[in-house]
């Protein structure tokens, strides 16, 4: 009976471990911090199109979802169905409570993806983040090797690389949610974002709106050491474009396309100017459009929610804390 129980207890010490949040991240060589988030997490969260495979001689893109938002809600209406269309394989990642959380922890994640896309195509990837993934897709670059290897291209999409000052606003009286301490400008995570090694080979490119209303103030947020910064009105001045809306804009895609496509980051002067005539992607549902206003409720709700909020920022893992002030 005793014999039992003892078995009983290391089985569930052994479980406690495997998910709990705190458990240490040691690093291995040529690839990075061990992913401490249980594997079956990690795949469930990842899915590709068909054309993410060895035989398509297009490149395979990773999209990273920003704050609040799903993969559907950010990319499914648009891009998605514009880069299939294109010919090109894409593979997307859930990231945890709607990217509500921990950024550190739902990098992970999009680690996991990044592995999984470059396994599925046989070749270099490109990495595409959206708002807090234009963030993200950054953040693995430099802190994981392997996937900076792997990479062709690392793009900010309207990314918070400095950080936003909308987060410090939110965390002016003390006490906020966790990725609002976080990406806050001047926050220990920006730091070490910043400051953290530029990883050779891919090219990185921020591409932002002057009209950004969430990554503020522009274009220093989107700006970074390494970093290539274009702004969509660089292409088309004048152009209309929020920070939502960038994610059907029919410029930001060109820069996308140019920057995978050519050799170095996306240059403004090698974009066709006729996308000026148009505003969003040929190929955007606009009916699916509309779900993009769920991720907008889920972003004041989340973000305003007290029950989340904390007063101070987490700690950085080992890995990463070097690297702030």
């Amino acid at each position: 009976m005793l014999r039992r129980l003892a078995w009983s207890v290391a089985v569930l010490a052994t479980g406690l471990a495997l998910v709990s949040p705190a458990a240490p991240a040691t690093a291995r060589p040529g690839r990075g911090p061990v992913l401490t988030v249980p594997r079956p997490l990690l795949r469930g969260a990842v899915r590709c199109n068909p054309l993410a495979n060895r035989h398509n001689p297009r490149r395979t893109l990773l999209l990273v979802h920003g704050t609040a938002a799903t993969p559907e809600e950010a990319w499914g209406w648009g891009y998605e169905r514009q880069l299939t269309a294109d010919g090109y394989g894409w593979c997307d990642v859930r990231l945890p409570d709607r990217a509500l959380g921990d950024f550190v922890t739902a990098s992970q994640y999009a680690v996991f993806a990044a592995r999984k896309a470059y396994r599925r195509s046989g070749r270099k990837v490109a990495l595409v983040g959206h708002s807090q993934g234009g963030a993200m897709v950054l953040w693995i670059a430099k802190f994981w090797p392997d996937v900076a290897r792997h990479a062709s291209d690392v793009i900010a999409l309207a990314g918070p690389l400095h950080g936003t000052t909308v987060a410090n606003a939110l965390c002016a009286a003390g006490t906020c949610a966790t990725v609002a301490w976080q990406l806050r400008q001047g926050s220990l995570t920006t730091d070490a974002l910043s400051n953290a090694p530029v990883p050779r080979g891919p090219k990185i490119t921020s591409i932002a709106t002057s009209m950004d209303e969430l990554i503020t103030p522009q274009p220093y947020a989107g700006q970074g050491n390494g970093v290539h910064s274009v702004l969509v009105q660089d292409v088309c001045p004048g152009h209309v474009v929020e920070h939502g809306l960038l994610l059907g804009d029919r410029v930001g895609y060109a820069l996308v396309r140019d920057a995978v496509d050519r050799r170095g980051a996306a240059q403004a002067r090698r974009v066709d100017r006729s996308v000026c005539n148009g505003q969003t992607l040929p190929q955007a549902d606009l009916v699916g459009a509309a779900g993009f206003a769920s991720t907008v409720a889920n972003f004041l709700t989340g973000l305003a929610d007290p029950l989340t909020w904390v007063d101070h920022e987490p700690a950085l893992p080992a890995y990463a804390a070097r690297y702030a002030r």
